[in-house]
């Protein structure tokens, strides 16, 4: 990673890509869809991303693999880079000002995270124990049938 100020660690397009698993191609997409913005660049115009872009670029990812559609996914970073500073630190003294959305996109962004925990609390539980199964299933043990719905993970 590059050093750029004493006490904060910046990473360049391609380690950014590194730490997060995915290509440098997707980190390029991703800021020029505006999901990611560099928080400096260098003299010769190179983007240089803080520690937080790293947790914002994996938060994009997951918020994709849900099928949140890409505009309400660059609501919720910019929501999200309007309360953190660079480093990931949540900022007390953030104001409605700070927040660059109208209020009909924060209701839309409301709805969108509200949808989003009420099927998380409805499948949690399932999704636990069939990865339980999987896991003692695939890991040693040996391969069942699947439990039926409603039966007992065991079954």
């Amino acid at each position: 990673m590059t050093r750029v100020r004493e006490h904060v660690t910046f990473y360049t397009t391609a380690e950014l890509a590194r730490e997060a698993g995915v290509t440098r191609r997707t980190v390029m997409h991703y800021a020029e869809l505006g999901l990611l913005t560099p928080d400096q660049e260098t003299a010769s115009g190179r983007a240089l991303y803080g520690p937080y872009a790293l947790r914002l670029l994996r938060d994009v990812m997951d918020l994709r693999v849900l099928g949140v559609p890409l505009d309400e996914v660059r609501d919720m970073v910019t929501l999200r880079r309007a309360t953190h500073d660079i480093d990931g630190t949540y900022r007390r003294d953030w104001t409605r000002a700070d927040i660059p959305l109208s209020d009909e996109r924060l209701r839309a962004v409301h709805a969108r995270l509200r949808a989003l925990n009420a099927a998380y609390a409805r499948q949690a539980e399932g999704l636990a124990r069939f990865d339980r199964w999987l896991t003692k299933r695939f890991t040693g043990g040996e391969v069942g049938p699947l439990p039926e719905e409603g039966g007992s993970e065991e079954g």
